[in-house]
């Protein structure tokens, strides 16, 4: 971000950040998804609409009201959790204003319609909010930075759990690390001032940010040492490691979550050793 980027007019008024919760719980959307509304005045934007649920579709449209002026919707990353719902809503909410609602996400081949996302959200008071590429969970992750400090930060931290680096989607551990480092400093110089993750409750205040992160970097270098400390020991198939690292009684649906996370730090070893 710049110094240089449009800014908000002081006369704007807050940006109002909603989340709506899609009712898809499971090992690996805890609570279920959460949508994100932001409204400017009579403008809003939707991030992650989650799955192709109509229900949730529906909660979503009546959040953003009648006489809203839609003005784009926003995807964080690739996983259909998150994007299922994406291209539905934004025909909906096309269809509702009689405007051309653009469908944003940072990999197009994974949402056909969809175009490259912006570097900032405008809207007539402003600037809404800064877009931040955060590889590590998916190569394609993003959060988005909302006016007035709060981090939509999609599946790159969770509420009350850790994330998944999913080698098949380009996570790569050592970019998950970079990424969280960046958020850190972030967090540290103040611009930001509260976490509202794709999944799980939100962490409301500076401090409660702060420690989410540092916590979050925490547990991926005990993981990556307890790792090398199996390795070192002659642990060296992926399903050994599996019950050397998490136990023989890690639950089956959480099995493959497991795997995806040990594969993405043998390959971060591997690179630097």
């Amino acid at each position: 971000m710049s110094d240089d980027l449009p800014q908000r007019d002081p006369e704007g008024g807050a940006v109002e950040l909603i989340a709506i919760r899609a009712e898809n719980p499971g090992p690996m959307t805890l609570t279920g998804t959460v949508s994100y509304l932001l409204r400017d005045q009579d403008q809003v934007w939707v991030v992650d609409p989650g799955p192709k649920d109509p229900e949730h579709l529906a909660d979503l449209l009546v959040a953003c009201g009648e006489q809203a002026r839609p003005m784009g919707v926003l995807v964080t990353h690739r996983h259909l959790d998150h994007t299922a719902g994406a291209a539905t809503l934004a025909r909906q909410l096309a269809a509702r204003s009689g405007r051309d609602v653009p469908l944003w996400a940072a990999d197009q081949t994974s949402l056909p319609g969809s175009r490259p996302l912006p570097s900032t959200l405008e809207g007539d008071q402003g600037t809404v909010g800064h877009v931040i590429h955060l590889p590590g969970h998916t190569d394609d992750s993003v959060a988005v930075l909302v006016d007035g400090g709060r981090l939509l930060s999609g599946d790159t931290l969770l509420g009350g759990s850790s994330t998944v680096i999913v080698p098949d989607d380009g996570g790569n551990l050592a970019e998950y690390l970079q990424s969280l480092s960046i958020l850190r400093v972030m967090a540290l110089d103040g611009r930001i001032g509260s976490i509202h993750p794709g999944h799980g409750p939100a962490y409301e205040d500076p401090l409660a940010a702060l420690e989410a992160i540092e916590t979050a970097l925490a547990h991926r270098h005990e993981r990556i040492d307890q790792v090398r400390r199996a390795r070192t020991a002659g642990v060296l198939t992926l399903e050994r490691l599996l019950r050397s690292v998490y136990g023989p009684d890690l639950p089956e649906p959480l099995q493959k979550a497991a795997r995806w996370n040990l594969r993405a730090t043998l390959e971060y070893l591997a690179e630097v050793g």
